[in-house]
């Protein structure tokens, strides 16, 4: 039996080109013959980036002329209406399941399913809600009638698309789980990790390190297109003396702060779930997110596995108050490890064949 997987890009390497290997290494175990249909690939890029790759049958490239990723998204789902399909796109699409990260063309109701939904970029920043708006109109156009099943990353997003109308069933993203050897924990030593650009809220992290000048933050970041940004945030981290910036580590690296810090703070609002939150909760760090997104509903479960903050000052006694904490997190991060994932998924698939 065959399958036809679809997946916008894989130029930039992430959380949601995580999830496409993973579904393909699942289709794949079942027994199914898979085409992948995407606009850019390079197999042994992604070979190289994640373990549990294994070849597709086929491949086809549908090119994309334009930069615009979301638009490259929105140009692969229309291609989407096709017998045994799985799209990993990201959004609502027509394929027999859509996998979705977070359902841009929804974000009029984010405001009934979360209180600071003004916090996203698309909505308080003026220029990127006109870059999203043709998207959004043309999605609901196209897509309205979808009868895809929908899987959603976490049960805050599954939220937002109930209260939209449509149905949909949570299934957490796979998440590389680190399980490093602990040296002694340095309880002053506080990390994140993600990619190094505005909509990250970074400026928390900076905020936050002004008041405790006795801890060390390590931003462990990739640094994406916006270098500009890159220089300006390396510029302030600089001058503040107790932030230090590594560009694109590898996992060695990674691992290294995770062996030895204890506390992990992750800075952005609205979190869709938060795989690096996961990652570090595995390698047994204490997580201190915003109480926003899936991150603070799904991941630590509103404060049972984890603490939460809603500002800056809380943020600064949720980080002491965690590097006084000796829990392990690490049974926790199981729930959403790669064979959770490949289990609940071929479930799912064999309960809807």
């Amino acid at each position: 039996m065959e399958f036809t997987l679809f997946h916008h890009s894989f130029e930039v390497l992430g959380g949601s080109e995580r999830v496409a290997v993973a579904v393909l290494y699942t289709l794949k175990e079942l027994g199914y013959k898979v085409t992948l249909v995407t606009t850019n690939f390079n197999g042994e890029k992604v070979r190289k980036w994640d373990r549990h790759y294994v070849e597709p049958d086929k491949v086809i490239i549908r090119s994309f002329p334009l930069k615009f990723g979301i638009y490259k998204a929105l140009y692969l789902s229309t291609m989407t209406k096709k017998k045994n399909s799985f799209s990993t796109i990201g959004d609502v699409t027509w394929s027999t399941f859509s996998y979705v990260h977070f359902p841009w063309s929804l974000t009029d109701n984010l405001k009934l399913v979360e209180k600071y939904y003004y916090y996203e970029d698309y909505i308080r920043d003026r220029k990127k809600r006109l870059y999203f708006l043709p998207y959004k109109y043309l999605h609901r156009t196209l897509f309205r009638r979808s009868k895809s099943k929908l899987l959603a990353n976490s049960n805050w997003t599954r939220r937002l698309l109930e209260v939209s109308g449509y149905s949909a069933e949570t299934l957490y993203p796979p998440v590389e789980l680190r399980r490093v050897e602990a040296r002694e924990r340095n309880s002053r030593l506080v990390v994140y990790v993600g990619r190094i650009s505005p909509e990250k809220d970074l400026e928390n992290v900076i905020e936050v390190a002004k008041r405790m000048r006795d801890f060390k933050f390590a931003v462990l970041g990739s640094t994406g297109r916006d270098l500009k940004y890159v220089d300006q945030f390396k510029s302030i981290a600089n001058s503040l003396g107790n932030v230090i910036v590594e560009e694109n580590p590898d996992d060695a690296k990674i691992d290294e702060y995770f062996s030895r810090a204890k506390v992990y703070f992750h800075p952005k609002v609205n979190e869709h779930f938060g795989i690096s939150i996961v990652e570090a909760m595995s390698a047994g760090l204490i997580p201190v997110v915003h109480k926003s997104g899936g991150a603070w509903y799904d991941v630590v479960a509103e404060g049972k596995y984890g603490l939460g903050y809603e500002s800056v000052e809380e943020a600064v006694t949720a980080i002491m108050e965690a590097s006084k904490w000796e829990v392990d997190m690490r049974e926790r991060a199981e729930e959403f490890s790669f064979e959770k994932f490949t289990k609940r998924l071929s479930s799912i698939l064999e309960r809807t064949s």
